[in-house]
């Protein structure tokens, strides 16, 4: 072969090669609209890139929404017309039936691709012919099969200003982060775990607070830092749940303690899509309150009382006995009729009479065997786990071992650990472990990792030693 033959070859290979280039970057459009690419990542609720969700399984646990029926369509694969060479498949798609959708609750899917419609098609291939930027003209959709049927459906995925409406729940999403939602009593693994469940008074995902009552026992400087006046904007085509705030008067603020509200919505600051608000109602007034909902991290700033968790809360405390721990942790009571302190004493037992909200704080109205009643308020804020464990030990669960086994009984109420304790004593003194190893097959050796690097060892269900993980291995 000649030179003249070689350059004339290795020409038409670079003009096959940027041909199919060419050709490859365009079949990508429907995938990669956003000339950007990012794998998908399990500790994220919604994708930026909807593309990333391929292979996905989601769970759509509610359709209350009634906005959904903007979002879900179905459709067929439409037929290219005759000048079209570019290889992208789209869709002629239209809404989905409204009672369609609402047979969709609790239903699995698989995304099995990212698509595009025809209009969408048509003003993507005319950006491209006019050599404009398309960042913000896409209009994508999920390919989804349904688990149940394997029948097709559509979702309007939008984009990143979409997120707070997106219904569904990443499976992958969800097990990464189970552990951040509070536990019922079915199991962790209970996938409505990721909805408020009533089990703690704060939700994890504020906007499932909607519909909910709420009730703001005392009015603190922090709480009037997190009410705002708001103002819907409608100028904005991306996101209608856009608002502008300014301070709520800290007069009327104030006249706020007692008040009950009802969760109308959510929103979010026009210039800040990572904050929340609540949209409040009081029943029979026209004001509007918007609060700015705590973070995970600042749960404790939240000084509302929420109905449903209340009332579940007060059954499940009023009419108990509780064992007074004492000696480490001591406590303090006031007789209510007297108004003076009583001296408690380790190993007493009190009966709550009633659960109530009491100065900012959940507390049991209790007796002593002696008669007397005095108020025990609660380990933490409102917004933060409820517990009582600090001061006091359920009597349904420790006064079982006062005779049998008086030397656990005593460490159970002082929080320590004795050998041969059952794993129930155990956690009855420093309750649940962060987790949990199973060392052979018959289950029979287990152990029990806390935090600050402190583990359990039992044997056939009983305490062998207490130790610390090596500091190499930590």
């Amino acid at each position: 072969m000649n030179r003249r033959s070689i350059l004339t070859f290795l020409a038409l290979t670079v003009m096959i090669l940027g041909n199919t280039a060419a050709f490859s970057q365009l079949r990508q459009y429907k995938h990669m609209p956003d000339f950007d690419y990012a794998d998908y990542d399990m500790h994220l609720k919604f994708m930026n890139q909807p593309f990333a969700l391929v292979g996905q399984t989601l769970y759509l646990q509610d359709v209350s929404d009634t906005n959904l029926r903007d979002y879900f369509f179905i459709g067929s694969i439409a037929v290219p017309e005759k000048e079209d060479r570019t290889g992208v498949q789209y869709y002629k798609l239209k809404r989905m039936p409204e009672e369609q959708i609402q047979r969709l609750k609790g239903e699995w899917f698989v995304v099995a691709d990212y698509v595009a419609d025809q209009f969408a098609f048509n003003k993507i291939y005319k950006a491209m012919d006019q050599k404009r930027n398309f960042k913000n003209m896409q209009h994508p959709f999920l390919k989804l099969v349904i688990g149940s049927s394997g029948d097709t459906i559509f979702y309007n995925y939008q984009n990143f200003y979409n997120r707070y409406n997106f219904p569904f729940t990443p499976m992958s999403y969800y097990n990464a982060n189970k552990n951040q939602y509070p536990r019922n009593e079915s199991s962790n693994e209970d996938v409505s775990l990721v909805d408020y469940d009533t089990n703690s008074n704060y939700a994890h995902l504020p906007m499932k607070l909607v519909g909910h009552k709420i009730t703001l026992p005392v009015v603190t400087e922090q709480t009037i830092a997190r009410l705002f006046n708001g103002t819907r904007l409608y100028n904005y085509d991306d996101d209608s749940r856009k608002y502008s705030f300014t301070d709520y008067p800290i007069g009327k603020a104030k006249q706020l303690a007692g008040k009950t509200f009802y969760v109308a919505d959510w929103c979010h600051r026009a210039g800040n899509i990572t904050d929340v608000y609540l949209k409040l109602v009081e029943r029979g007034r026209r004001d509007t309150i918007y609060y700015k909902y705590p973070t995970l991290k600042e749960r404790g700033e939240f000084h509302f009382v929420i109905e449903a968790f209340y009332k579940k809360a007060r059954t499940y405390y009023k009419n108990k006995d509780f064992v007074v721990r004492g000696d480490k942790f001591p406590l303090t009571v006031i007789d209510l009729r007297w108004k003076r302190p009583i001296t408690v004493r380790q190993g007493d037992v009190f009966h709550c009479l009633d659960f109530v909200v009491k100065d900012g704080k959940f507390q049991m109205l209790m007796r002593n065997e002696k008669g007397r009643k005095f108020y025990v308020s609660e380990d933490f804020e409102l917004g933060d786990r409820l517990s009582f464990d600090l001061y006091l030990a359920d009597g349904n669960k420790v006064l079982k071992y006062k005779d049998t086994y008086p030397t656990a009984y005593k460490a159970i109420l002082q929080k320590e650990l004795v050998k041969d304790m059952t794993m129930d004593m155990a956690d009855l003194s420093w309750g649940k472990p962060e987790r949990e190893v199973t060392t052979n097959f018959d289950e029979s050796n287990r152990h029990w990792f806390y935090m600050g690097n402190i583990y359990i060892i039992f044997r056939n269900n009983k305490l062998h030693r207490v130790a610390m993980i090596p500091v190499e291995l930590r």
